[in-house]
């Protein structure tokens, strides 16, 4: 289950150019302690931790917002946002992302023409294109859920 997310989460930087120059995966952070998350990527711009139960911990670059919220029990939820400066840039992405995830026996579900909900091995993900209005940007948001379905 996390090798399957880790390499969906690595390809789809790939092809936002990274969000650091470090080549790491997302999702070896699910399970894993929000202290390992801030080690790997410094100082969060915000860190809510109002909630006993829960934290979230928000990082921005100039072309991605991402968020990991965690429990006791670890990180369960990633999401991402890609801005694109292009329609062609942003479907390239999703192709690409989508590809990987049939190469990957994920269960593909077409909803609409950008929205897709992803089934794999104790993971869920949601993929949506759109094209912000306000910002002149496609975007391309991203979100992967700890899953029990085995």
């Amino acid at each position: 289950m996390k090798n399957k997310l880790c390499f969906l989460a690595t390809f789809l930087f790939f092809f936002q150019g990274l969000l650091y120059s470090q080549d790491i995966s997302l999702c070896q952070f699910i399970g894993k302690n929000s202290q390992e998350v801030i080690k790997k990527f410094g100082k969060p711009l915000h860190h809510d931790k109002s909630n006993p139960y829960m934290e979230c911990i928000y990082y921005q670059t100039k072309n991605s917002r991402m968020a990991f919220i965690a429990d006791k029990e670890g990180v369960y939820q990633i999401q991402v946002d890609f801005m694109y400066n292009s329609e062609k840039e942003a479907k390239n992405a999703l192709s690409n992302f989508l590809t990987e995830c049939g190469k990957q026996n994920m269960k593909i579900d077409t909803l609409n023409v950008g929205d897709f909900k992803i089934q794999g091995p104790g993971v869920r993900m949601n993929l949506t294109l759109f094209e912000n209005a306000y910002s002149k940007k496609y975007e391309i948001k991203f979100k992967a859920d700890r899953s029990t379905i085995k």
